[in-house]
């Protein structure tokens, strides 16, 4: 069974067919016959050299392949492989019983302070988000509170413990 034809590859066949046409109803080629890269390129809407290149790996035995995709990159900063989590907890938790009010900024600061964090305030901020932190509002100040889900995993895993 064929495979199915990408868009880029639909696009050039409507390209052939329509040069082909134009060819007919000129009563012969457009270009002449000894123009060949000149007539595909016409013929596929393609820059000459384009067609030149293919051409060269073509004589050359080359495989023919796609551009290649970008690889993701590793978030160094965020990297939770690299980075104490229970320190970043243990901080944000320290503030909260001192009744620090917790914003991105102080944060940010008393972990660069402790020197256990080197990136800066939004890679923190995607940080907090994977760690299980969300921004609310708690009475009348607002502050950095554990997601509900991760809090109650917690409180089963120190009921098992004990």
């Amino acid at each position: 069974m064929p495979k199915p034809l990408s868009r880029a590859s639909k696009e050039l066949v409507a390209s052939l067919i329509r040069y082909f046409e134009k060819e007919k109803d000129a009563g012969g080629p457009l270009l002449p016959l000894t123009a060949v890269r000149e007539r595909v390129a016409t013929a596929l809407n393609l820059n000459i050299s384009t067609v030149s290149t293919i051409s060269k790996a073509v004589k050359n035995n080359e495989v023919l392949s796609s551009p290649k995709k970008k690889k993701p990159r590793s978030k160094t900063v965020t990297n939770r492989n690299t980075l104490d989590e229970t320190a970043v907890r243990n901080v944000i938790y320290e503030m909260y019983e001192a009744k620090q009010n917790i914003t991105l900024k102080t944060l940010h600061q008393k972990l660069k302070d402790r020197m256990l964090f080197s990136g800066c305030q939004s890679s923190l901020h995607t940080l907090l988000k994977e760690l299980g932190f969300k921004w609310q509002k708690d009475n009348p100040r607002r502050g950095l509170m554990e997601l509900p889900d991760i809090l109650a995993m917690k409180q089963d895993l120190l009921l098992v413990q004990n």
